[in-house]
């Protein structure tokens, strides 16, 4: 018997796909592909000694450590906050202990099927020709189809499959999350300096305004300059409300991931924390073995190919053993006697002969969703590398953007001061102020988002590489099985 599965060849320089019908064990496939690419096996727990995959591997599914390289005690506290908090973390976990009961489900058929019944009936007669008489009756039964095409297996395995794969997605739940708080967490920071920076503007243009005014009482300057020094001001005050209002609407998005009333009562740095060192991005395959999404969508490919054997084998024949004793007695007494006491046993074997072709439609369709499994497998595996060289460009292009900006900025905050002295001498113009102070404050925005920015790509390359450590895959965190339970009445209410 022979394992086929769609083999995924996948390396450094190119990514090449070949399909076959079907995935699982199976004696009907004729395709010949060989085993070009291994699943990883599933963990071993240590005090037990059995494998699987409801406890994540603690190597390969990512883990939130990458938060500690950037050093900052708040952050830390925040993406731990949201792990037990948020919204989709907690969906996502319902979402799993569903799949692992459907996955235990999946599984019965492997064992027999046992069910007991029992009745009581009493007739009473309204002549004296016949006697009232009580009967009663207690029967046990057992069924269990014998798997001789290793269909119910394969049942069993699509369930395990189905499990694994919402266990990665569970697993990619906490790492997005993860990653969407330290983000917002980085803009909160950026709008709070960029509302500083607003501020320092408005100051900055109401000392040009008495500057101008003291020009223009003095009758050096004409009305024109003191106008656009007003104006000048008031955009800068209509700047400082918007950068408010971003810093606060930034606030509630952090609040409501942390499953918190958006009341804009988060405190937040009035500095970013400095970008880490990349030593070492790992190689290209190390995402296939721990990126969440790539693991998810492995799985569902098997499982999908488990089902096309499940439909294949629907059209052979079925063995089922079946039987149980019975005992019926007239009276309660007599019920338990063993001279009453009846066994049966007996052998079915059922073949589908007419079902209007719904079997090989079933087969049709399953392998027609294979080879979509196939594709959108294909697709994540495409997009993360997409992601992996995006993350890894921006590392060098965001790097001379900032080096570019600040060396801007030295330059024009130097203008600036040389020009406002100027212009209190009145050897320069209201406009070239005005113009020089627009360039230092443009370029010092500027500076912010592109370090913001730096730290936001860092987040972006972790998230496309799986989660975890660069280099070293160490200090893993295991996930532990999530316990959901109903909420209590007094519980209901959606905010701690």
């Amino acid at each position: 018997m022979r394992i086929q599965i769609t083999s995924l060849l996948l390396s450094v320089s190119m990514l090449s796909l070949s399909g076959c019908a079907s995935l699982g064990m199976n004696a009907l496939a004729s395709s010949k592909t060989e085993i070009a690419t291994q699943i990883p096996q599933a963990p071993q727990d240590a005090e037990t000694g059995i494998q699987g995959w409801v406890a994540p591997s603690a190597d390969r599914l990512p883990s939130t450590d990458w938060i500690s390289e950037f050093n900052d005690t708040m952050l830390t506290a925040l993406v731990t906050e949201a792990m037990n908090a948020n919204t989709d973390v907690r969906q996502a976990a319902a979402r799993l202990a569903a799949a692992e009961a459907n996955a235990k489900s999946s599984r019965a058929g492997l064992y027999p099927s046992i069910s007991t019944s029992n009745s009581a009936s009493r007739s009473e007669s309204l002549s004296n020709r016949s006697p009232d008489g009580s009967s009663f009756s207690l029967g046990a039964t057992a069924s269990w189809e014998v798997d001789m095409w290793g269909r119910v297996r394969n049942q069993a395995d699509a369930g395990d499959f189905d499990a694994q794969a919402s266990n990665a997605d569970y697993a990619g739940t906490r790492l997005a999350i993860a990653g969407v708080t330290t983000q917002t967490w980085f803009n909160l920071i950026e709008a709070r300096l960029q509302t500083d920076l607003a501020i320092r503007n408005v100051e900055t243009q109401e000392r040009a305004l008495r500057l101008t005014k003291r020009r223009f009482d003095g009758g050096v300057s004409g009305s024109s300059d003191y106008r656009l020094a007003r104006s000048a001001l008031a955009n800068a005050r209509a700047s400082l409300a918007t950068r408010k209002r971003i810093q606060s609407s930034t606030t509630r998005q952090l609040e409501i991931l942390l499953r918190r009333y958006p009341e804009d009562a988060l405190q937040t740095r009035d500095q970013l924390p400095q970008l880490p060192l990349l030593s070492s991005a790992g190689a290209p395959r190390d995402i296939f073995l721990r990126r969440p999404d790539l693991l998810a969508a492995e799985r569902r490919m098997y499982a999908a190919g488990l089902r096309v054997d499940i439909a294949k084998k629907n059209l052979l024949p079925r063995l089922t053993l079946s039987g149980g004793p019975s005992t019926g007695a007239g009276s309660l007494t007599r019920l338990f006697s063993l001279e009453n006491l009846a066994a049966s046993i007996g052998a079915g074997l059922t073949a589908p002969i007419f079902q209007g072709g719904a079997l090989k439609a079933d087969v049709v369709r399953n392998e027609a969703l294979l080879r979509q499994q196939t594709e959108a497998y294909a697709d994540i595996a495409l997009n993360a590398y997409r992601e992996v060289e995006d993350a890894l460009d921006g590392e060098g292009l965001l790097s001379e953007r900032e080096d570019a900006l600040t060396i801007s900025l030295r330059e024009a905050q130097k203008a600036e001061e040389r020009l406002e002295q100027r212009f209190s001498e009145g050897l320069a113009s209201i406009l070239q102020l005005l113009d020089a102070q627009g360039r230092r404050i443009s370029t010092e925005g500027q500076l912010i988002s592109a370090r913001k920015e730096r730290l936001a790509n860092r987040v972006r390359l972790h998230l496309a590489l799986g989660g975890g450590v660069h280099g070293q895959e160490t200090a893993r965190e295991k996930l532990a099985k999530p316990k959901v339970s109903l909420p209590k009445l007094a519980k209901l209410s959606p905010f701690p």
